[in-house]
């Protein structure tokens, strides 16, 4: 049963039922108790009155009680709706709409540096907001989310007068069981640049070990497969990046004997066990020779 039509369903039935046992009560009393006609024709009226009084007493406590049940809600809804907006500023998120043009809140109109007279705008209005080499990328997942409700995330620069303030956003929109078209903006700002802070790292970390040919340095994941192998390594082992990336540390560089022992011990360390202490160990190279 849709949601709009259970209160007055609920009222109409409660009047119904109370109309009927009125009258066959009271009549049935009416009959059996009073004889004279002229009497009982005064007592129909004075029934019908009373019947008018007591049922709009009725009628006004449960409307009463649906007023109350709809204030308390729209308190609870108006207290969830402040939690969300403080939630989102402290986030950096804010929501918006799609029908036949965009509908953003405010919270995300502060993400775009607008004001509330931008609240409704089109997709030319959102992509002239928008750094231009960004544009094209949005256009076509905004595309793709119109066009096939496919989901979108694509994150964009702001378009900004003073270029040193780089602002990143990420749009993020689906299409829910209603077919209705929503979506969210988030400042990924710190995010960015805290990955661009990695990206550099990796390179000056890279970089030193490649100018350092005496010393081989190897990189190698959880499960001791290579993801890094310099130049120094590649003379000192005979094997070329291309030959270990992806294989494991003792299939390249241990001797057989030792190889269990060393997988056992560097996955006893990564599972919180005691380091592996320095020592010299023999290692071998491509060609079986001992290193």
């Amino acid at each position: 049963m849709r949601p709009d039509l259970q209160g007055p369903l609920r009222l109409a039935g409660v009047y119904m039922l109370f109309s009927a046992l009125w009258i066959f009560c009271s009549d049935y009393l009416l009959h059996a108790w009073v004889m004279d006609s002229e009497l009982a024709a005064e007592l129909q009226t004075g029934k019908g009155l009373l019947f008018i009084l007591l049922s709009t007493g009725l009628i006004f406590l449960l409307s009463r009680r649906d007023r109350q049940a709809q204030r308390q809600l729209l308190e609870k809804l108006t207290h969830n709706s402040r939690v969300l907006r403080q939630a989102q500023r402290n986030a950096g998120l804010g929501s918006w709409e799609y029908r036949d043009g965009f509908h953003w809140s405010e919270e995300a109109l502060s993400l775009f540096g607008r004001n509330l007279d931008n609240q409704q705008s089109s997709i030319e209005q959102l992509l002239s907001w928008l750094h231009p080499a960004e544009r094209s990328a949005v256009q076509r997942a905004l595309h793709a989310l119109l066009e096939s409700r496919s989901a979108m995330t694509v994150s964009a620069r702001l378009l900004q007068s003073q270029p040193q303030q780089i602002t990143w956003l990420m749009l993020r929109g689906e299409t829910d069981e209603h077919g209705r078209i929503l979506g969210t903006v988030q400042n990924i700002s710190t995010q960015k640049r805290d990955e661009s802070a990695l990206r550099e790292s990796e390179h000056r970390f890279r970089l030193l070990f490649e100018q350092t040919p005496r010393i081989a340095v190897q990189g190698y994941d959880r499960e001791r497969r290579v993801i890094y192998w310099n130049q120094a390594s590649t003379l000192l082992y005979g094997y070329a990046v291309h030959e270990v990336m992806g294989r494991r540390l003792e299939e390249l560089i241990v001797p057989l004997p030792a190889r269990s022992k060393v997988a056992s011990a560097i996955n006893l360390w990564q599972f919180g066990g005691s380091p592996i202490p320095a020592a010299e160990i023999q290692l071998q190279r491509k060609d079986g020779s001992l290193v």
